[in-house]
Formats: C-alpha cells, sequence, structure tokens
C-alpha cells in the first residue's frame, strides 16, 4: 500500500553515513514513514564523521574547528530535537590579518581604514567591490569564471593580491585559481547579510563538550525512533539485488537487503563502491571527474592564549598552512582542561602528494612557522604541550567553474539509490547547518 509520498508500507532503507547528514535522513525517513525499516551505517566506531573528536583523544575537543552562527537555523532545530541545544554557548569573536609580520585587527570599519597592507584608493576599491557583489542577485552567471578573474575585474589587481587572493588560498590552498566566482559571491553575500542582521557585531557559538556527546545523544536518539544504527560498519560494496532490491555489503561480510539506499559519502568512491548497480556511464564518469579539497589541519595545545583573535588570516604564501584559528577565544579554556588550542588547517586538492606524506614531515615546519607569526606577542616553542596532525582528504568537492553542470543528481538509479553528500552545496558554505538543509531539501526527492 502506497502513502501520499509514493513510498509503500513496511519499505527498507538504508543510509550509508553517520555524519550529521545521515542522521538526519535517518531520522526524516522515520518520522514520515514509522512502519518502514531503516537502517544507519557508519564506518568509524561513533557516529558524527568529520565532526567529532578522535578515539584516544589527547587533545581534548574535536579534530576539526567548528563554529555555529545565529542563522544557522536548523541546526540550531536539530540540537533542539536532541535535548541539547541548552550546550550552545555564544560569544563575540574577533577577526584579524598577519601581514608585514605584525597582526592587525580587522573587525570594524576603523580597523579596515588602518589596515596598511592598502592604501586609501584600494581600501576604496575594496568596500566598492564588497557592495558590489553584495548586490548581485543571481549567481548563475558566475559559474562560468573564477572567483580570482572576476575579483581581480570588480576590485583590481592590488586589492586582489593583498587581501582576496590570501582569503581564496585560506580556504582552497593550490586549487584557489580554479574554483568559481560563485564560490566567493556567495560568501560575501552571508557574511554581508549578518554583519548587517548583527548591527556588525560578530557572534559565534559552539557547543558545549563539542560534538562528541551531541552524537552520543543522536545515537540513542535515533535508536528510540526505531533506527538500527549500526558501528564500525563500513560498506565496501553496494549491488543489484532480488526482485528490483538493492543489496548492501559491510566489511564483515554481512549483507542488507534494501528497497532504498541513501549514499552520503564522497561522489569519488561511488564507480567502485557500486561496481555492481546499473548507474548509467555518464554519472559514474561525472563521479570520477570530481576532484575534492582536503584538509591537513595540525592543533597545537598550548599553555596560554596565542592571540585575541578566532580567525587570523594569513598574507604570507610561504608559510606551510592558511590560517590560525585560536579555538580557545571562542570556547571556554575550562573545556580543554586549562589549556589553549590552535588549529592551524592547510587546505588543498585530494591529489597533492602531501597527503601521503607522515605526520612527521609537517611538524617542524608548522610548528617554526607558528613560533614566527607569534614572535612579537612573545611566544616560546615550550609553550607547546602537545600537537596532533588530523586530515581528511576528501571533504567536499571544489567548485570549479562549471561544477553546477558537473554536480550529480540525487537520484543515481530512481526508487532504489539516491546521493546526499557535500557535494549538493551549490554557492554555499560547508558547516553542519548547511548540510542538514540539504538532507531536509532531497527527502521529497528520496521518498517519491
Amino acid at each position: 500500500m502506497a502513502n501520499d509520498s509514493g513510498v509503500r508500507s513496511g519499505k527498507r532503507f538504508v543510509v550509508v553515513g553517520g555524519g550529521v547528514t545521515g542522521c538526519v535522513l535517518a531520522e526524516r525517513i522515520r518520522q514520515r514513514h514509522p512502519d518502514s525499516q531503516v537502517t544507519l551505517l557508519e564506518g568509524s566506531s561513533t557516529l558524527g564523521g568529520l565532526s567529532v573528536r578522535s578515539e584516544p583523544d589527547p587533545i581534548g575537543w574535536d579534530r576539526f574547528y567548528h563554529v555555529v552562527t545565529p542563522q544557522d537555523g536548523l541546526l540550531i532545530d536539530w540540537l533542539k530535537r536532541l535535548g541539547v541545544a541548552d550546550r550552545l554557548r555564544w560569544r563575540g569573536a574577533h577577526t584579524g590579518f598577519y601581514a608585514d609580520d605584525t597582526l592587525h585587527r580587522f573587525d570594524t570599519p576603523l580597523d579596515f581604514l588602518r589596515f596598511p597592507p592598502l592604501d586609501l584608493i584600494d581600501k576604496s576599491r575594496l568596500a566598492a567591490s564588497i557592495l558590489y557583489a553584495s548586490r548581485v542577485s543571481d549567481g548563475a552567471p558566475l559559474w562560468n569564471i573564477t572567483a580570482s578573474d572576476w575579483l581581480r575585474k570588480i576590485a583590481g589587481e592590488q586589492v586582489y593580491r593583498k587581501f582576496w587572493e590570501p582569503l581564496l588560498r585560506a580556504k582552497l590552498g593550490s586549487a584557489h585559481n580554479e574554483v568559481a566566482a560563485t564560490f566567493i559571491w556567495s560568501t560575501i553575500r552571508r557574511l554581508y547579510a549578518t554583519r548587517q542582521a548583527e548591527g556588525r557585531r560578530e557572534a559565534f557559538g559552539y557547543i558545549s563538550g563539542g560534538y562528541a556527546p551531541v552524537f552520543a545523544v543522536a545515537e540513542q536518539y535515533l535508536t528510540k525512533l526505531g533506527v538500527q544504527v549500526r558501528k564500525s560498519s563500513p560498506v565496501e560494496h553496494i549491488a543489484d539485488g532480488p526482485d528490483g532490491s538493492t543489496r548492501v555489503r559491510t566489511r564483515d561480510g554481512s549483507e542488507i537487503i534494501a528497497d532504498r539506499v541513501i549514499y552520503t559519502g564522497p561522489s569519488r568512491f561511488l564507480p567502485k563502491l557500486c561496481a555492481g548497480m546499473s548507474i548509467p556511464e555518464e554519472l559514474l564518469g561525472r563521479a570520477r571527474s570530481i576532484r575534492y579539497l582536503g584538509v591537513l589541519c595540525m592543533v597545537v595545545k598550548l599553555t596560554r592564549a596565542f592571540s585575541p583573535y578566532y580567525v587570523l588570516n594569513l598574507t604570507d604564501p610561504g608559510l606551510p598552512f592558511t590560517g590560525v584559528i585560536g579555538l580557545t577565544t571562542l570556547v571556554d579554556p575550562s573545556e580543554t582542561g586549562g589549556h589553549h588550542l590552535v588549529y592551524l588547517p592547510r587546505y588543498l586538492p585530494d591529489d597533492d602528494p602531501d597527503f601521503d606524506k607522515p605526520d612527521e614531515a609537517f611538524t617542524e615546519p608548522f610548528l617554526s612557522a607558528l613560533e614566527r607569526i607569534g614572535t612579537r606577542r612573545g611566544f616560546r616553542r615550550d609553550e607547546i604541550l602537545l600537537s596532533k596532525m588530523f586530515r581528511s582528504r576528501f571533504v567536499s568537492p571544489i567548485a570549479v567553474v562549471g561544477y553546477d553542470k558537473l554536480r550529480l543528481p540525487i537520484p543515481l538509479v530512481p526508487r532504489r539509490l539516491y546521493l546526499l553528500n557535500t557535494g549538493r552545496i551549490l554557492g554555499g558554505t560547508l558547516n553542519n547547518s548547511q548540510m542538514i538543509e540539504e538532507a531536509e531539501r532531497g527527502l521529497d526527492e528520496i521518498l517519491a
């Protein structure tokens, strides 16, 4: 018997991937179809994907840095459904630039006017370019031009080189010359709107205890809903099953027969993972061609605060990382054992050979660079208690020119296999709230 969404009662759903996307999909499917069987498969020993800390955890916080903004309504609503919204803590945060061996505050219009790397004419051009970008209402044509070319056009070479290029490099590493202008346009519009709404004050939030306790509660919540949560169950193969069903095999050799499978992992894995499925070759070709942005991120535990800035942007391309994230300018140090944490991210394409280097290869270059940046604040190497490198090769697709046409559809094999991952984001910033939005938006298509 079918209901108003077209899904027959008693359907068997398998959601592959236990990050926030998979958790919300499993929750919503079970809520809309309580008579259906929903299984959530996660390869690691905990739910949470990139959000949670490593085990065992010598750092005392998440592997990668996360921030919540007042605009992240869907994430906040999810935390409320889990009953953990009281863990949100809101604080003001500061932004800075490291240029010419000096730290510069970059929060207010006055800070902007004082910013030494730009002269008065360049500052006027920068302000005009931000205003112009914030008023562009249709970003579709911007998929046809790189961000670097577009920013040079609207702001000039000097402003691009001294301001925009360091920011692009901080988020995209060596891929900063390939990304489409839609990426920076959407970022400018979002930040401009946030500043206007917040009276030009930055308000950031964090989750007390990090994301690990949130996903521990999420597991209990999903189990009470009737979702079968299976951890330490990496999926090795997805293939055609009997009578139009789909067969999902995990690494331990067990199999699940499903009516509909929703895959939330990187698209690049699809051709090998789904070799037994009748996915159109054109879609598999697109999956193979999608390049991913990854990250190397060193977390450093210190005896005292490194700087007053949550985000310290770096203008020197010779530094081995692309920013300094002062986590404990936002997170109360009492939650990290009284210590201070900084995150040193380096974003780079998934095929970069640095991903194959051992962690030890980055220790001295990263710590020496941190020492150099902190010299004028009296930072010393003996203030470092611990450093640890974390990495993820496949964070999200690089939004290259033309990616809007390369993006894969949600149905890969209609009524059998679906895709909903970070590749769905067009002209947005990857964060948990954005992925919840993509999950909510894709449900009707999955359940049609």
